[in-house]
């Protein structure tokens, strides 16, 4: 189970640093981020159309594992009392041995999409997102706030 979480964890903050947090654009003065735009890296149009693929990926396999979820589960999802990890280890305990392996392949596959986007970004690139990723809530980041 901790391994699930881990996965987990590390899943998410790779897919969020590179989907969501990863930039903010100043549109009139005001900072704004739109999905898929990372005007810091300076993206070819091949790598924008990965990123963008990948991420209606993973939502496609959210929305399959979600449509698995019975209602017991569905409960334990929108309980807004529940932190993140509390959460999950409450619906952990839930699942059955096909919704574990859905999820867990979700997770796989998150990283294989992850590691593939990656190896196409050129060395400046690799580095502006090391840099944007411990701005904006990369495990440096993220261990702070939990401790």
């Amino acid at each position: 189970m901790k391994n699930l979480l881990r996965t987990l964890a590390l899943s998410t903050t790779l897919v969020l640093g590179l989907t969501i947090g990863a930039s903010a654009q100043k549109v009139d003065g005001v900072n704004k981020t739109k999905k898929g735009e990372h005007p810091e890296l300076n993206l070819t149009d091949a790598q924008k159309a990965q990123m963008k693929a990948n991420r209606e990926s993973m939502k496609v396999n959210q929305e399959k594992f979600n449509a698995s979820l019975n209602a017991d589960q569905k409960a334990i999802m929108a309980d807004k009392t529940l932190k993140g990890k509390e959460r999950m280890e409450k619906l952990n305990i839930t699942l059955s041995a096909e919704q574990k392996a859905m999820w867990k392949a979700n997770m796989e596959q998150g990283k294989k999409n992850h590691e593939s986007f990656k190896s196409t970004l050129t060395p400046e690139q690799k580095e502006k997102m090391k840099g944007e990723r411990g701005k904006h809530g990369g495990k440096e980041h993220s261990k702070g706030k939990r401790k």
